[in-house]
Formats: structure tokens, C-alpha cells, sequence
């Protein structure tokens, strides 16, 4: 039986470790399922972004999960069929005042926060290097805008929804007329294994 790497980056609640040191999440849960079904056994690493992009570059991993697809990844490695789709926002400081629109937000040299190599689709990838501030994690990004060290950043908004269920950020409102989708995908370094995986995938929708 082939055992299979797979791996994502921590973004509760669709997958994360819990306290227990236990992987958890919705879209771990759907993945894991799938996997499961096709009978294949595999082992999940949770680790952040940068770690499973090189790792799943050099062909340590054999598939990633929660992934935006662009045209230069499709050149690389095969894409299932939609997993789900995200709803992004921006989040901003209280401090911030907002000119409606995302070009208005780099007033007095503001920069956005964003996760070093996330994809997260035109409206964000387009913007240039220099009016934008890498962060490893998501709780790295979220405590820059919070503490007013980035005036404003890109979150997913189940993400952040989870992460301030106590109302741990409370110096950051999120800009809900700025809301997008964005679609995710699973990503193969196999053909066959992708394709055997989106039967799967369409049965469970």
C-alpha cells in the first residue's frame, strides 16, 4: 500500500493542532476522509507555509491541501477540482481611516500585511513587493495589525473569525465591503493521484 505525505499549513478551524497534539480541522477532516476512502495511509504535517512549499517543491510531500491556484502552480503540479471556496477580508487598525477601496489604503506609505508566499488572487498578488509586509503565520500578521505595527493586512475571515472568538484583537475591525472569494484547491505531484482523488472529492459534495 503506497503511503502518502501530506501537508498544509496551520489555519484553524480548517486545520491546525490542537491541544492535545492532535490535527484537527474541517478541511483536514475532508482530506483525510477522501485519502481514507481511496485507501491509501498517510501522514499530515501542519507546518507553516514556506515549510510546505519547499518541501512539496522538492517532492518531500506528496500533496498540499487549501491551496490557491495561479498560472504559474498549474505549470508545476495538478490541481484537484474546487475544495471549497474562502471568504478573504481586510482587516485594518481602529486607528486607520478608510478611503473605500483598496488603492486608499496606502496612504502615508501604509503597508499590508500578507503570509510570505501565499497566493491570494489578482486583487492582492498584484500589488506590489514594496507596499506590502511578509509575516510566516497568520497570529504573526494578526498581532502586527492589532498592535498597530501594519495598518492593515489579508485575513480569512472563518480564520479570524476563530482565532478572536475572545476578542483578543480588539484594536482591528474587519472592512466587510472588501470581502472576496477566493477558491482552494488540493495540489498533487502525481497525475494519477489527482485524478483518482477528485472522484472522491466530487462524491463528497
Amino acid at each position: 500500500m503506497r503511503h502518502l505525505i501530506i501537508g498544509a499549513d496551520p489555519f484553524p478551524p480548517y486545520q491546525y493542532i490542537d491541544k492535545n497534539k492532535n490535527i484537527c480541522g474541517s478541511d483536514y477532516d475532508t482530506v483525510s476522509l477522501i485519502i481514507d476512502r481511496m485507501g491509501y495511509k498517510a501522514d499530515y504535517i501542519i507546518q507553516e507555509w514556506s515549510l510546505i512549499e519547499k518541501k512539496f517543491n522538492n517532492k518531500e510531500i506528496d500533496i498540499v491541501f487549501q491551496v490557491q491556484k495561479t498560472p504559474e502552480r498549474e505549470k508545476l503540479f495538478y490541481f484537484s477540482e474546487k475544495l471549497r471556496d474562502a471568504v478573504t477580508s481586510i482587516v485594518i487598525s481602529t486607528n486607520k481611516v478608510y478611503y473605500g477601496n483598496i488603492e486608499g489604503l496606502f496612504e502615508e506609505n501604509s503597508k499590508l500585511g500578507v503570509i510570505e508566499n501565499y497566493k491570494y488572487g489578482e486583487i492582492i498578488d498584484s500589488i506590489g513587493l514594496e507596499n506590502k509586509r511578509l509575516f510566516k503565520s497568520i497570529d504573526e500578521l494578526l498581532k502586527s495589525v492589532n498592535d498597530k505595527e501594519v495598518a492593515f493586512g489579508v485575513v480569512d475571515l472563518g480564520v479570524f473569525n476563530h482565532l478572536n472568538r475572545q476578542n483578543i484583537y480588539n484594536n482591528i475591525r474587519v472592512l466587510d465591503d472588501m470581502n472576496f472569494n477566493r477558491p482552494l484547491y488540493v495540489a498533487f505531484n502525481d497525475k494519477t493521484l489527482r485524478d483518482e482523488f477528485n472522484i472522491y472529492l466530487c462524491e463528497c459534495k
